[in-house]
């Protein structure tokens, strides 16, 4: 995926994860952002998946508020870890894709609660909220690759169909 696609895929993801929670809260603990990243970086290259984190991670950071950088850092080291293991592991289909996505996203939580702890600043979130939003986002990631995968299998018979 060219860089210019990426970006903008990253600044609607971003806006869609800070706006969307105040249509319906239930949606702010999905994170949007963190299922591409971890998507992309298991079907990219080292050096792009760490762009792409540290770019989510920068936009999250720019669009939610915060400290700047505190995503971004935790965004990068997830996508640098499953590119770096991405690549001894078959994970290919919907359902292992949003198990490593929800295993990302708890992991994304841990590094982000460590970080502020480290600052002296007050935990945001407990453990239990790192498990919501690991689990909440592993199901949204199924549901959206699940889709994906339907759309591509439909695209791919209807070129099919067209050729004969």
């Amino acid at each position: 995926m060219s860089v210019l696609r990426s970006l903008a895929a990253l600044f609607a993801l971003g806006v869609v994860q800070v706006f969307l929670p105040q249509v319906w809260s239930g949606l702010g603990v999905i994170d949007w952002l963190l299922i591409y990243v971890v998507v992309q970086s298991l079907r990219s290259s080292f050096h792009g998946s760490i762009l792409l984190g540290a770019g989510a991670g920068l936009i999250q950071d720019g669009l939610a508020g915060g400290i700047l950088g505190l995503h971004a850092f935790a965004k990068t080291s997830v996508a640098g870890l499953i590119a770096a293991f991405g690549g001894f592991l078959v994970v290919r289909g919907p359902l292992p894709e949003a198990i490593v996505v929800g295993a990302a996203t708890a992991l994304e939580g841990l590094i982000v609660e460590a970080w502020q702890m480290m600052l002296g600043r007050p935990v945001s979130i407990d453990l239990f909220d790192v498990a919501i939003r690991a689990v909440a986002t592993a199901i949204a990631a199924f549901a959206a690759l699940s889709a994906l995968r339907r759309w591509e299998q439909r695209a791919l018979r209807r070129s099919h169909v067209g050729r004969r």
